[in-house]
Order: structure tokens, then sequence, then C-alpha cells
């Protein structure tokens, strides 16, 4: 264990190091990429798009001869995606150097039909779009998506590999923003822990592009308070497919198109049998989790004369079943100090069932009426049924354990000091219905450029977005849960009397339905000013016996500078508490001219942006914020309100000849009308009362680049601090005549003589996690690139926790760090650089990869911890007993792609 804890503060250290010099050696330069583009008789063809997959506004029209010149950044691989109307398009891969290259002449061939491109919305300068990952690559517990998103995204923590949830720079999961294609995603409500949850939404094999905002987002985006995750899924050129099966279940993808390139469709189905990774759970038992879902995506153009002007037809359907059986056996856990050890047994009886069905569908019109112009109508719907039924007998013994070790009885138990029972019943059932319908709009201007004299030039182009949307909400709840706590062989009060009463009785039937409505504007102005400039540079240079100073001094012409102004405002009204708000943002940008001396003593641009935003966040309640702990609604909560601001820096450089991003945030939230909270494992609980102010800042950063040619890894790094203060949370400590703090099943004498009036003030949010480290890693051995290797760390500092009173002052306690290390080793048997060699093999002939993989989960074996389960002895002792996290697992997966 020391050698591994060795080898993360090592690892860390680098990390430091690599941050520092960042600042000191970062550069960056472009390169040209040019070719020709002919029709079938060799003329060239003017206006045919030559766009750089997966690279956000990169590409070029052709002239009149039929050439393209693109400015990229060199040393890296790119694919071309030529398109013409009318003609067959074409993906072509090329690789560059650090010179300029022209790749040759392409022949378009006529086609029935126009080729089909994807056009994706600008994201804002507070969005991070992720480079190109293969999520196949990633050695995932769970198997869901957001997993990439814990190690990649900015602001992102999470302390459970069974959950698809995340929380961002001190916000729980409810606060963040999800979109596929335009359409919001939700999930299921009553979900109480990570195993229960099966498959999120998003279908990995089905992602084209990432992006992700943890704060500082536009407004076009809706209203939550923390973060936005925008995924776009891909629209086919040709025929493919894959399939993944594994211990754990499997998947199936195929894309393709129809109609003469007419229409499009992706589509795909999961299934999954945790019964593996949960029998690693302290808690053994018979687990029966099956999970399994299906979505399509499907376009029809109804007309398309050019990427510019079309009109096309989508539809998106996802059916998700999600059904989670268990029956428990028995528990051994073992927790304490090296002075004070204890170790809980449990035999259990009963039977848990949850089940969670549901079905979104949507359908939209994107019409593009010029390069200017376009709109899209949207309209969709959710509809969620979940149930969860249980009756879990628990029979358990407290043994206090020698701490010895020089004792013949080390580890055994010497004393009994808590015997008891509990009996935990739900008949929990909710149907829930969401629907809306959307429309958006955006104008671009033309490019308008101003000659000032010879040596400057003004240039300035902006775009006009507006939208509205409507929604309703339906949701009919039926609670019906209570437990029962003996620990003492025989039922005691729990109340303040002395009448034995039931704990947490919570029976209620609850129907909420409302509507609520938004909409936003938002206006962007770019400036872009090239110059004339003479650039005067002296850089030192030394080896170990020499020092020398080179001076070098460079006319640039044209040197660009570029500022982007954004501003914008979103409206909204609720219906069901006759609630109105309006939520300004803005943001600007600037790109400034600056030059560095390379180590090859030339002049290069240093590629910097420095970006600012700030603005409103509200967040309108759910029907989980209004309901109590005790399910009861709270007709009058109201939106929970953020004043975000955000300040930071993307950096571009080249290291080892490759190209690098280096992002860094820094930000402040202050906020009012917080509904306060508790977590328990994935369930949050809302005291459903607008009680509290808050705040949150910190520090994020992100490096992320080819370390190791041809893939790409990233290093994450973040600093928090957030607290609340609850209104009228005051309370008193009672003493006994001896003036001792009354402690019941601590002090003898609970006779109380005298109090004091405590005010808690400032307390540490359920997210207040101090620092987070994670890490994804790739690299492939040398001479045998076929063999690839991954490694996925995460490493979080303790979070608060407290006792199950629900009073959220006493949540000052701390869990362990949280620490976990997935590590997966892959052959590629087929993969791009070798399948030439199975061209003629009838079986191997049209497959793309084909890869075997070998994962490690929870490597280091560290016994991580999601809750505590709190039990009394006879004398009203209270013990937090940790609940662990799943162990070390081996896992083989098989990927194959057509």
């Amino acid at each position: 264990m020391i050698h591994h804890l060795i080898t993360i503060f090592g690892t860390l250290k680098f990390l430091v190091l690599i941050f520092t010099l960042i600042g000191v050696v970062a550069f960056g330069q472009e390169v040209e990429l040019s070719g020709q583009i002919l029709d079938e008789d060799g003329k060239g063809l003017k206006d045919v798009s030559v766009k750089i997959e997966n690279v956000q506004n990169k590409g070029a029209y052709t002239n009149s001869r039929g050439i393209f010149v693109i400015q990229v950044e060199p040393n890296k691989v790119y694919t071309l995606n030529i398109v013409y109307a009318g003609k067959e398009p074409i993906l072509e891969t090329v690789a560059i150097g650090s010179e300029d290259k022209f790749i040759g002449t392409f022949k378009l061939k006529d086609n029935q039909f126009g080729p089909v491109t994807v056009e994706y919305k600008r994201p804002g300068e507070f969005v991070d779009r992720f480079p190109p990952v293969n999520l196949s690559r990633l050695p995932s517990p769970s198997g869901n998506f957001e997993d990439l998103l814990k190690i990649a995204g900015l602001g992102v923590s999470s302390n459970n590999e069974l959950t698809a949830n995340y929380n961002v720079r001190g916000g729980n999961y409810d606060e963040n923003l999800i979109y596929v294609n335009g359409i919001q995603i939700y999930r299921p409500f009553l979900v109480r822990s990570g195993q229960q949850e099966g498959l999120s939404f998003i279908n990995s094999a089905m992602v084209e592009s990432i992006s992700f905002s943890a704060g500082g987002f536009d407004a076009h985006y809706g209203d939550k308070l923390s973060s936005v995750l925008d995924i776009q899924y891909r629209e086919p050129v040709n025929f493919v497919g894959s399939a993944e099966a594994s211990f754990m279940g499997g998947q199936v993808h195929l894309e393709g198109n129809f109609a003469g390139r007419r229409g499009n469709y992706i589509t795909g189905a999961r299934y999954r049998a945790n019964s593996y990774l949960l029998n690693s759970l302290p808690t053994q038992g018979d687990y029966n989790p099956t999970f399994f879902d299906y979505q399509l995506l499907t376009n029809y153009y109804l007309n398309y004369d050019n990427q510019d002007r079309y009109t096309k037809l989508f539809a998106l359907g996802h059916y998700s079943s999600n059904n989670y059986r268990f029956q428990p056996a028995t528990r051994n856990t073992s927790w304490g100090t090296v002075n004070e050890a204890y170790q809980l047994r449990v035999f259990y009886e009963g039977e848990e069932e949850t089940k969670f069905k549901t079905f979104t569908a949507a359908t939209g019109v994107n019409w593009k009426k010029s390069k200017q112009f376009k709109m899209d109508f949207v309209a969709s719907v959710f509809r969620s049924q979940e149930s969860e039924h249980f009756d879990i007998l628990g029979e358990y013994w407290i043994n206090a354990l020698e701490t010895d070790p020089s004792k013949e009885d080390f580890g055994d138990s010497t004393s009994n000091v808590g015997v008891g029972a509990f009996l935990d019943h739900a008949r929990n059932d909710l149907d829930v219905w969401i629907a809306n319908t959307y429309f958006e709009g955006v104008y671009n201007s033309t490019y308008k450029r101003n000659q000032i004299n010879d040596s400057l030039s003004k240039t300035t182009f902006s775009d006009f977005r507006f939208g509205a949307k409507a929604q309703y909400e339906y949701f009919e709840d039926h609670l019906s849960e209570w437990n029962l706590i003996d620990s003492a062989g025989y039922s005691i009060p729990q109340g303040a009397s002395d009448v034995v009463e039931l704990k947490e009785v919570i029976k209620q039937d609850n129907i909420v339905e409302t509507s609520r409505f938004s909409g936003h504007v938002m206006y962007t102005q770019n400036w872009i000013t090239n110059k004339n400039i003479d650039v005067h540079l002296k850089k030192k240079f030394k080896t170990d016996s020499t020092k020398w100073v080179v001076e070098k001094s460079e006319s640039i012409k044209n040197s660009p500078s570029k500022l982007a102004l954004t501003l914008g405002t979103r409206g909204g009204y609720r219906v069901y508490n006759n609630e109105y708000w309006i939520t300004p943002r803005a943001s600007i940008t600037y790109t400034p001219r600056s030059y560095l001396m390379k180590e090859d003593s030339t002049i290069a641009r240093r590629n910097l942006k420095l970006k600012f935003a700030s603005g409103l966040y509200y967040q309108p309640p759910l029907y989980r914020t209004m309901r109590g702990i005790f399910g009861t609604i709270n007709p009058d909560v109201v939106s929970q309100k953020s004043f975000h601001n955000v300040i930071g820096t993307d950096l571009y450089f080249t290291m080892w000849n490759r190209p690098f991003k280096f992002v860094s945030e820094a930000y402040f939230k202050w906020m009012w009308d917080v509904v306060p909270y508790e977590i328990d494992n994935v369930r949050i609980r809302y005291y459903a009362e607008n009680s509290a102010v808050a705040y949150a800042y910190g520090v994020d950063a992100k490096l992320h680049g080819e370390f190791i040619p041809g893939v790409e890894s990233f290093f994450k790094i973040g600093f928090l601090k957030t607290k609340e203060d609850i209104l009228n949370d005051d309370y008193y400590l009672y003493l006994n005549a001896a003036g001792d703090t009354i402690v019941p099943g601590y002090t003898f004498d609970n006779v109380k003589t005298d109090s004091i009036l405590q005010s808690p003030g400032w307390i540490p949010r359920p997210t207040d996690q101090t620092l987070t480290f994670s890490l994804f890693f790739q690299d492939h051995m040398p001479k045998i690139e076929d063999f690839k290797v991954s490694v996925n760390m995460t490493i979080g500092t303790p979070l608060p926790y407290g006792p199950p009173t629900y009073e959220r002052y006493k949540d000052v306690l701390r869990t362990k760090s949280y620490v976990r290390v997935d590590l997966g080793f892959m052959y590629d048997f087929i993969n791009s650089n070798n399948k030439a060699k199975f061209k003629d093999k009838k079986l191997w002939g049209d497959l793309e990869q084909l890869t075997l993989s070998l994962d490690a989960f929870n490597l280091l074996g560290i016994n991580n911890i999601i809750s505590y389960q709190w039990l009394q002895d006879i004398n009203a002792r209270y013990y937090a007993i940790p609940n662990h996290l799943t162990g070390r697992r081996i896992n083989l997966r098989l990927i194959v792609k057509f």
C-alpha cells in the first residue's frame, strides 16, 4: 500500500511540474494544408466544402480553380470531409508534418442526391469541446459514458464508480443540464443507490462530439445552476457497426443511409447484468440486476440544395428497462482505528425489487434558409414508471476486536457491545410525464472587412440567437416507507415519549401538475484586428557548459488579435407558484497577438485565449426539490439562485512536436434561496425550504494531448471550497450538574441542569471536496503497438457526513479519501494500421477493429466508502458503520467494429 501511495504522490509531483512549466514553454504554430478538388471532367470545382472532422470551425471552400487552403496544427493526423451538392462525399485521412503540405487532387463523382453533412452549433467560449476519444479504450466498471466526463470534465467529481451521477463545482447532480442533439435528458427520480441505476441515456457508440461547460455557459442553454453536457450523435456517412461483449453484458450498434442518402439512421442496444461486479460488495446475497436499453436516431432530408440550404426531419427514440432485484444474506464489516476496532455481522431476510422503465421520444425539423439563417423546431416527451418495493429484516451483532498485535487473538472478537435488529419497509411508486416543445433561431452576419491603412485592417462578424420553450410536468407519487430499530433484543422508544414508535414513517400521496415557459435572446459580436508588427525577441539558451543569448527580429504581416463579446438573457415563468425570472449573462474573450522564440530560434505565434464570464443562473424547482424529507410537498419553494463568475485561460502549445491544450479556470459562485439537502448514497433528500445561502469558489486545471503519439490522454486537478448558512438552525447544548455536555450513550448523568445556545453558521455543503485529481492515460508497448494499456485514476479528499438526524449542522464529520485505479490491457488483432493484411480473408476482411481487452477494476483493492449505516447499542450509543464500494474485479471484453 505504501508503494502505491508513493507512486500516486510521485505522479502528483510530476503533474505539478508540468503545470508549472506550461506557462514557460507553451507555444503553438500552424502550417498550410492544401489540395485541389475536380469534377469528373478534370475541371476545378468552386465552393466545395472541405471540413476537418471533429475540429470546430476548421475548414475552407475551394476557389475557382478548385484549390483549398486550411491552416492547421502541425504533426497531427486529420480526416477531411469533402462535400459538394450533387456529388459523392469523400472522407480522406492525411498526416501533416511540421511543414506546409499539398495533398493532391480529388475527383468528385455525381450522386443522385446531394451529400448530407452534420452542422454542429457553435459552442460558447466557456464550453470545452473534447478531442476525439475512443471510448472503448476506457476501463469502466459501469460502462456508462459519464465515466469519461468524470476524468476529463473540468470541475467534475464523483466518489462512486457505480453511478452516472457527477458533481460540478459544489453542485449536486440535479443541478446539471444534459442534452443529446439539443433534447434535454432526464433520468429516473427514485434511485437511491448506484447499483440500482443501470445504464445512463447516452450510448457511447453513437457519440460524435462532446461539449461540456462547468459554468459561465451562454443564455441559450437552460435554467440550471452548475453545468451543461451537450452531446451530438453521429450522422452516418456509410454503413458501419460495432459490437461488444464482456462478463457484465454487451452492446451492438448499426448506422447507415437509405433513400439514396436522403435519409440516415444510427441505432444501438445495450444489455448489462452487474451481478459479477456487485458480488464484491460487503453485503453478500443474491444479486439479480438486469438493465436493457434501445435507442434510434434517424434523419430524413425533405430537400437538400447544399450544406447551407436544406430542410431536415429527425426523430429520436429511447426505451430503458432497469430491474434491480436483491436478496441479502449476510454482511461482515470491520472498521475503526488501531486502538479501537469493531466488527459488524448482519444476517438478513427479505428482498428488494426496484424497477425503472423510461421512455423518451422526440421529433423536429432543422430548417436552414441560408448560410446566415437557420431555425430548429423540436417536440419531446419523457415518461418514467418507477417503483421500489422492499422488506429487509436484519439481525446484527457489533463486536469489539482485539487490537494488540502481540496477543494470540489479535483481530478476533473480544466482546459484544451491541445486538439488535432493524426492519426496513417501502412501497413507493412514481409516475412521471414531462413534455416540451421549443424553437430556436440563429442569424449569422456576414464578415465586414474595413481596411484602415496599409498596415491595419479590422473585420467584424456577429450572430444573433433567440428561442422559446414550453414545458408540461406531471408527477404522481405514492409513498409508503418506514423502518423499525430494535437495538436491545426488544423494541425501544425512538421519539421523545416512552411510546414505541416506528422511525421515519412516510405516508404520502402526492400529485403535482404544472407548466413552465422560458425564452432566451443572445447576441455575439466579434472583432478581429490584423496589423503589421515588428517582433523583437531575446532568449537564453544553455548546455551543460555554455550559455548564450539569441536575439531575433521579424516583421509579421497581418498579425491578428480577436475580441469577442456575448450578451444574453433568459426569462421564464412557472405556473405552479406564479414565479417569474430573468437571468442576464455576459462573457468576453480576448485572443492577443503574442509571439515567442522556439528552440530552433524561429518566431512562432503563441496560441492563447483569455476569457471571463458573469451572470445569473436560476434553477426553478422540479418535483424532487419540492418534496421534503418526509414526503410532504411545499408549494412555496422558489428557484434556487446563483451569481456565477468565471475567469479562465486556454493555452494551445506544442510539446515533443505534438499538440497539447491546457485549460485553467477560477470561479466564485454566490447562491441564495438555496434548498438544503442530504445525500444518502446517490439519493438526494431535500428539505423543501429556501432556507440557506451558500458560496463556492475554487480553481480547476486540465491538460490533454498526445503524450503518446496517436492517443489522447487527460490530466485534471481541482480545488474547491463550498459552504452554506442555514437560517434558524440554532440549537442548545444541555449540561448536567457536573457541567458536562450530555451525550446519550456516553454520559452517565443525563439530567439537564443548564443549556448553551449554539449558532452553527457556515457549514460545509455535502459536496465540499477540497481536492480532486484524475487522469486517463493511454500507452502502447514499444515495438508492439497493437498492444495498448490505459489507466484511469481518481483521487478525492474526504466528503462531509453526519448522523441520520436531519440536522444539517451535525454533518461536519469527514469520510475517508476516495482513491481508485482501473487498468485496461488491450490487444488489437485488427485495426486501421494492420487491416490491409486481412483484406483477402473471408471472415476478417470487412472488420475495421477486433480487440480483446482485459480490465482490472479497483486495481489497488482499496475499500472506498460511499455512505454510513448508523446502528445503536442498548445505551443508545450510535456507531457509524461504513458502506464500502466494489472491490477488485477482472473483466474480459471483446470489441468488434465493421
